[in-house]
């Protein structure tokens, strides 16, 4: 189950969701995020058809026209739905660093669970499982949630937790008792502490839509100086080989100052959360091996962490391209 699971981390790592642009069910490039969900569900039949005696059944989400921006694997009890019931839910983060697992319910039909809240306004998990819609917003809608991060190494990190969480689904659709894999304090009665939830207040909403779509024009670049990294690029992430066009910015190497400093040669294609890591100082180049080296403050980070000292996807086509002299300022003086 494990290099499954992994593969479809691997999948949001390459192509994450960090904009609204969807991928279509029909474009090729899922073939092997698919057959990994498939064969993840396989494997999960194999184990759990059959669980405390009761007959379960096992559902993977596959999006009509658009590919599901959170992809997840449902374990369902006896008359039980994705989109009302309670059930084991496996959902994998948006940018590929792992999964949540536990026994949770729909958000549009919530079943009085005692969920606890792993998203507000200002504390994102470092799992993210919300996508676009409110009818996909899931960090929100477990009894028992557990994170598992990639790259997973046993099968068993994650069994354990599935038969927990499934037992403790049972359990709350008194279907049975007791279970041998939980313990006493499992069985909670508590509710969601009020103090915990960040209310919505129209009244306070302030409209940003034309200043949002202003930053992202201005993160992208001008757009002659954009068309022509994107050109050589072949509309690749430098760093991460992303295709995304929505996402991919035109970066500059020394800072932005004028005309002067955008030229091509001191530009880079960046995927856009790389493009603030690069201006934070956070990810820079080896000027002498074009080797990425990711910051010691964010090499806890396990997606970020595996980029360092991968050598950096340059186009073989100009002569002195990127420049050295750029790339060596920022190195030097940027990054951190």
């Amino acid at each position: 189950m494990t290099n499954y699971f992994n593969q479809i981390c691997k999948f949001r790592q390459k192509y994450p969701v960090f904009s609204a642009k969807a991928i279509k069910t029909n474009n090729p490039i899922l073939n092997d995020v698919k057959k990994a969900l498939n064969n993840l569900k396989l494997q999960l039949e194999k184990k759990y058809l059959k669980f405390e005696g009761i007959d379960l059944r096992i559902e993977v989400s596959k999006g009509a026209a658009n590919f599901p921006n959170i992809s997840h694997i449902c374990i369902l009890p006896p008359n039980q739905k994705v989109s009302n019931g309670i059930y084991v839910a496996i959902c994998f983060d948006k940018s590929g660093k792992g999964a949540v697992i536990g026994c949770a319910e729909s958000k549009t039909n919530p079943k009085g669970l005692n969920i606890k809240i792993r998203k507000q306004a200002r504390k994102i998990p470092e799992i993210d499982i919300d996508g676009g819609s409110y009818n996909t917003k899931y960090n929100n809608v477990y009894e028992n949630p557990k994170e598992f991060y990639y790259a997973l190494a046993k099968d068993s990190e994650i069994e354990n937790h599935i038969n927990k969480s499934l037992s403790l689904c049972l359990y709350n659709l008194k279907l049975i008792n007791t279970s041998q894999y939980l313990h006493p304090n499992d069985y909670l009665n508590s509710t969601v502490n009020e103090r915990e939830i960040d209310y919505f207040d129209m009244n306070n909403v302030i409209d940003d839509r034309k200043k949002i779509a202003i930053q992202i024009h201005a993160r992208r670049g001008q757009k002659k100086f954009r068309n022509k990294l994107l050109n050589i690029y072949n509309s690749k992430c430098a760093f991460t080989d992303c295709e995304i066009t929505d996402m991919l910015e035109a970066a500059h190497i020394f800072s932005f100052k004028g005309s002067e400093t955008n030229k091509i040669q001191n530009g880079i294609l960046m995927r856009s959360d790389i493009h603030t890591l690069f201006d934070l100082g956070l990810i820079s180049v080896d000027p002498e091996n074009y080797l990425i080296q990711v910051s010691d403050k964010i090499l806890t980070d396990t997606y970020y962490a595996q980029m360092h000292n991968k050598i950096l996807s340059l186009p073989n086509i100009l002569e002195g391209y990127p420049d050295k002299n750029a790339l060596k300022y920022h190195f030097e003086n940027v990054f951190n």
